[in-house]
């Protein structure tokens, strides 16, 4: 961060005619605070900040949290939930998340990872639209792509996707609430087909935020 520095140079007349001044002592510039993530908890970045730019970062951390190899390790995903959602949430996300995610683990991509084969399981937001927020309550559409496959038996391969995120503002930090996603849209070359939502790609992106891709 740059920091202004204000010099005053003042002619002094009388016995010290001509002399120049010293610089005067400036205090620093106050430092907005950070928006988040500031600490980790079990493998997610929590502790975001009570702002628009904290509620729509802490939506997109959480969703990569749970793109991730190590959720198919057992109780992972549940002590993620755990760490990021609501008490009276976290059995609907468990029991709404528990069968993909066996099904990962069960099958030919989570024998890769237990064989120790080159995968990649991440989660990648591209962009966001904050619905409505207030200090204790916020509502963020996302829109990116999950990227699942290995250097072995399942080919690399992008799913894009709309996910709606209900945060609320508990133990001083934002909290899942509620979640909705579905499939698209799906960047194509020459169609106009809708997708996710009956949202096309050009219309969601006039309408959305993009998330920076560096700090």
């Amino acid at each position: 961060m740059r920091l202004a520095l204000a010099v005053l140079i003042a002619v002094v007349v009388g016995l010290v005619a001509g002399r120049l001044s010293a610089p005067a002592p400036v205090s620093p510039k106050a430092v907005s605070p950070s928006p988040g993530p500031t600490r980790e908890s079990v493998g997610v970045g929590v502790g975001f900040s009570r702002t628009r730019q904290g509620a729509a970062l802490a939506a997109a951390a959480y969703q990569q949290a749970f793109a991730d190899t190590e959720i198919l390790r057992p109780g992972e995903l549940r002590r993620r939930i755990e760490a990021v959602a609501t008490p009276d949430y976290v059995p609907v996300m468990v029991e709404a998340n528990e069968p993909g995610t066996d099904r990962l683990t069960r099958g030919s991509f989570g024998a890769g990872v237990r064989a120790g084969v080159q995968s990649v399981y991440l989660g990648v937001p591209v962009s966001y639209r904050l619905i409505s927020y207030a200090p204790s309550r916020a509502v963020v559409q996302t829109w990116g792509f999950t990227l699942l496959g290995n250097v072995s038996s399942v080919e690399p391969t992008a799913y894009f996707g709309l996910a709606r995120t209900v945060l609320v503002w508990m133990d001083d930090d934002w909290k899942i609430a509620g979640t909705r996603a579905t499939f698209g849209p799906t960047p194509r070359l020459g169609t106009r087909r809708p997708g996710g939502e009956g949202i096309g790609l050009v219309e969601l992106s006039e309408e959305s935020s993009r998330y920076g891709v560096a700090p």
